[in-house]
């Protein structure tokens, strides 16, 4: 064999090589769909890629006994008030397309409110326990929203996406079983349609990603019965509310995410027959939560628990809340 031909030889064995190599790379970098439906919250798109379904389950629980009151100093309920909330989000969240994703969710509450006083009587120097015990149960109402991925993931790198939300009154307005001015079972449902509109920006540098979002609330008018006493309905509008917050989020490994969030909103003042009315007050809130979600495989397990840490007309308690979610 000539020197030319050794060097023949030489150079197709070299690209064989590359070929090779080329093609263990590329086969090394696809990823099934299957792998794609376990990302985690920080490797994920924003929005679900098409044809993707997630189904989940958010439980929030909060037992009240302190708020924040009109200055914003911490205090107990009056009258020995024993408050507890549980509220069961049922969600659907389907990728319609890469960009464009739909939301249904529909809740599911039981609100339990005690309190026992004593009403004394100088006249006779005698004095009288009153209890009250109100209950909520049942379906309460249902939110629609469009997320829409105006700046895509795919070509930069920050997201930008928008949410238009309609909030639906399907649960229940109004206090039912009234046996008295101090035993009923309380309304599930606020009563009223909203409109909420918002931007969330997000980047990822990973094992990391950021996020920060703001969202505004319109409530529209409404009626339900406010006054027992009186028991007809009355025209009635909650204040529109305003809410933004930022969130980092850290691998601590492949399917270990910790998240860390900072939360404010503010509602503006209610009307009750046009009219501004102190039992609708102003309030806002700014709140921290830490949260722990597990990824195994297609499941998503989330723990938090939202601690409130100033505010004002809001319940002062922790939030605890838990997640499972599936995508299908």
């Amino acid at each position: 064999m000539n020197h030319q031909s050794k060097i023949r030889a030489l150079l197709i064995i070299l690209l064989l090589v590359i070929v090779q190599s080329t093609s263990y790379a590329q086969t090394e970098k696809q990823i099934v769909p299957a792998d794609l439906k376990q990302q985690t919250l920080v490797t994920e798109p924003a929005t679900l890629r098409k044809g993707f379904l997630r189904a989940g389950v958010l439980l929030n629980y909060r037992v009240a006994d302190r708020f924040f009151n009109e200055t914003g100093a911490k205090e107990y309920y009056i009258s020995s008030t024993w408050n507890s909330k549980a509220s069961y989000n049922l969600t659907l969240q389907y990728g319609l397309t890469d960009r464009l994703q739909l939301d249904l969710s529909a809740e599911y509450l039981n609100i339990r409110k005690e309190s026992q006083s004593t009403d004394n009587v100088s006249l006779t120097t005698t004095s009288t326990e009153i209890s009250s015990e109100q209950k909520g149960l049942g379906l309460g109402d249902t939110h629609f929203s469009v997320n829409y991925q105006i700046i895509p993931e795919t070509r930069y790198k920050v997201s930008m996406t928008g949410k238009l939300q309609l909030t639906i009154p399907t649960g229940e307005k109004n206090p039912t079983d009234v046996i008295s001015v101090n035993e009923y079972d309380l309304p599930v449902g606020d009563g009223t349609f909203a409109l909420s509109t918002g931007l969330m920006v997000r980047s990822i540098v990973y094992p990391y990603s950021f996020t920060g979002y703001i969202h505004y609330t319109y409530n529209f008018k409404g009626t339900k019965i406010i006054d027992l006493t009186d028991a007809k309905e009355t025209d009635f509008r909650f204040g529109n509310l305003i809410e933004a917050g930022m969130s980092a989020n850290l691998h601590l490994n492949e399917w270990i995410v910790m998240a860390n969030e900072f939360n404010f909103y503010h509602e503006g003042k209610g009307r009750i027959n046009d009219l501004l009315s102190s039992r609708l007050p102003s309030s806002w809130a700014a709140s921290y939560q830490p949260n722990l979600i597990f990824q195994v495989k297609r499941f998503r397990l989330g723990e938090s628990v939202k601690i409130p840490l100033k505010g004002r007309n809001v319940p002062a308690d922790p939030l605890y809340v838990v997640m499972i979610q599936y995508v299908f």
